[in-house]
């Protein structure tokens, strides 16, 4: 019963970091969808299709950076804006950025030092215009993003604002309860300090552990930063560190639940390859560059 307890209290911590977010981001999904969304996607449209493809990549990267919402959160307004025909690449541009760093997360980042902080905004940044970048050219009249259970709700404003909240509610509520559930268990039951001694190989192996450890350990992008401050003083090198990071938010347990709404199978797995891959290459960059300075 100890136990039972135990799990269950933090299964209610998870969901306390997360719930808050998850709320705001359906509420602010179901006002984008019924009150803003034509608005806003006519003008993103606009904007895709009159000017250099790159740079509203660049601006959906931007306002994924700093919008405050976790996955959970991004979903609703994903799904709202992709109903409406806003182009794909914006969409994932937005989705990378918005999961790899919010305002709050990068403020806390400064703890482990400004260069890292910095770094990690930028690479954030980056990893949401090149995912983009790929989707512009490789997805062109393919459909990445799997939205028809997002189906729109039609009726008078209010009425359909209730209707969508609790259509978003039901779909993503599920998927919630799994991943903070898998997430408690990780933390319950893999002592972080066993993982603090093993990244003593470094040069290319530390950054490879690093990523893997990620998908396990990464529970919240606040919670993380003290684990990896009190890894980097054992021993964790800064490559190590921002490939952690880097996979960790992508990748961690109670978001790959809710990438599954969106993502078939098959895109399911390119989602995973291309953040994997992204923070080993940067891992392995900034480690080669350190090496050299």
């Amino acid at each position: 019963m100890h136990e039972i307890r135990m799990l269950l209290g933090s299964i209610f911590l998870q969901f306390q970091q997360i719930g808050p977010y998850w709320v705001f981001g359906l509420i602010a999904g179901s006002l984008v969808s019924v009150f803003l969304s034509e608005r806003i996607a006519q003008k993103m449209i606009t904007l895709a299709s009159g000017t250099f493809w790159l740079i509203p990549l660049f601006i959906a990267a931007f306002l994924g950076i700093i919008s405050p919402l976790c996955m959970y959160g991004t979903i609703p307004i994903i799904a709202a804006l992709g109903k409406k025909g806003v182009p794909q690449h914006l969409l994932a541009s937005f989705m990378i950025s918005s999961i790899l760093l919010n305002p709050n997360v990068f403020i806390f980042t400064f703890v482990l030092g400004v260069d890292i902080a910095l770094k990690r905004l930028v690479l954030s940044f980056f990893s949401g215009v090149l995912a983009g970048s790929f989707v512009f050219l490789l997805f062109r009249g393919k459909n990445l993003f799997a939205l028809e259970r997002f189906a729109p709700t039609e009726g008078k404003q209010k009425k359909a604002f209730l209707l969508d909240l609790f259509k978003a509610f039901r779909v993503t509520a599920p998927f919630l309860l799994f991943g903070i559930t898998l997430a408690a268990l990780f933390e319950r039951y893999v002592p972080p300090e066993l993982i603090a001694g093993m990244f003593g190989a470094r040069r290319g192996l530390g950054v490879l552990f690093a990523t893997t450890v990620s998908i396990p350990l990464y529970i919240c992008g606040g919670g993380t930063i003290p684990l990896i401050r009190a890894w980097m003083h054992s021993g964790m090198g800064t490559g190590d560190a921002m490939a952690f990071m880097l996979a960790g938010p992508t990748v961690k347990i109670n978001n790959l639940s809710a990438v599954t709404m969106i993502f078939g199978v098959r895109h399911f797995a390119l989602y995973i390859v291309y953040n994997l891959t992204f923070a080993i290459l940067a891992g392995w960059v900034i480690e080669i560059i350190l090496a050299y300075i």
